[in-house]
């Protein structure tokens, strides 16, 4: 293995050099940030855990934060306002590059940065996740006459944006579990008209079997994994599977490991995330008694970046 002097910031300097002198160069911002995120994913996978801690450390004290920072997108995974990682609104700066939302007002060259990050691999693969549930809903509804369906760690549900079912109210019930008030609330503003169920709750609560919400015909939590660890993912797994109807579905997502961006999102957005391999992801439905599994299938969006787990109940 590699090993990098934690005190060379030739990088840094450079990235901070170009997008100060090429801020109004649109092709030059992107290669500039293209070099950024190869670097910093280089230093990453090459570098023992503390030596990249310690070069985060100077990341987050070198003058280029401060550019960076400049991008509302960065700048939100950063300070986290509603205290922890991956927020609702975090994600809606993803969603909204697809539904033509206005962009966050800042300075130019932050406008810039941002049109990059929220296009970057891992955006992507955040954007594909949400369509391929929504499709996923819609093919149910057609299988399904009025299926139940149950969201886990559901954020803005805005994968219901997308879905012609959810809208053509072909949903028999749609719960979004969440324990973010502000999500919850936005959940009712927005969809409470399509008949969809805001419920408040914790992993906790749904571990210890103290939130009953019935049975299910798909189950499905796409943002939560990659928080867990896997003993607590191998739990709630067994969990969500017992909430399902015979034949229903379990859908689980979680990022790749060695994803293009991981050096960026672990340094200047201070957004750490539990990656898994494929292998570490069919573990998580170890617990589940295989008697009881119809199905298990594996696989990942086009880009690579997010894996899927479906699990069918027989």
């Amino acid at each position: 293995m590699c090993h990098f002097d934690l005190f060379d910031d030739s990088l840094l300097d450079d990235v901070y050099r170009k997008l100060n002198d090429e801020m109004d160069n649109e092709s030059h911002v992107r290669q500039t940030l293209d070099d950024l995120f190869a670097g910093l994913r280089e230093r990453r996978l090459k570098s023992r855990d503390g030596e990249w801690d310690g070069f985060v450390y100077r990341c987050l004290r070198h003058p280029l934060k401060d550019v960076l920072h400049q991008d509302r997108f960065t700048y939100h995974a950063f300070n986290k306002p509603r205290g922890y990682s991956g927020d609702a609104e975090l994600l809606d700066y993803i969603y909204g590059r697809e539904e033509q939302w206005p962009v966050p007002e800042t300075t130019p060259l932050g406008q810039r940065i941002f049109e990059y990050t929220t296009l970057a691999p891992a955006a992507e693969g955040v954007r594909a996740r949400r369509g391929f549930v929504a499709d996923l809903v819609d093919r149910l509804a057609d299988e399904i006459h009025q299926p139940h369906i149950l969201s886990i760690a559901a954020g803005h549900l805005r994968e219901a944006l997308l879905s012609a079912a959810v809208k053509r109210r072909r949903i028999g019930r749609y719960v979004a579990l969440d324990s973010d008030s502000e999500s919850l609330a936005e959940v009712n503003r927005c969809y409470s008209c399509y008949g969809v169920e805001a419920v408040a709750a914790s992993i906790r609560q749904l571990l210890t079997q103290k939130v009953r919400l019935g049975l299910f015909d798909l189950v499905y939590s796409t943002g939560l994994f990659d928080y867990l660890p896997q003993r607590a993912a191998q739990r709630l797994t067994w969990a969500l599977f017992q909430m399902l109807r015979p034949g229903g579905r379990l859908l689980l997502a979680n990022f790749l490991p060695g994803i293009r961006d991981i050096g960026y999102m672990e340094s200047y957005m201070a957004w750490q995330l539990v990656y898994r391999t494929r292998q570490e992801m069919l573990d998580v439905a170890s617990y589940i008694d295989q008697s009881e599994i119809r199905d298990i299938r594996l696989f990942a969006e086009e880009g690579q970046n997010i894996i899927f787990l479906m699990v069918t109940k027989r």
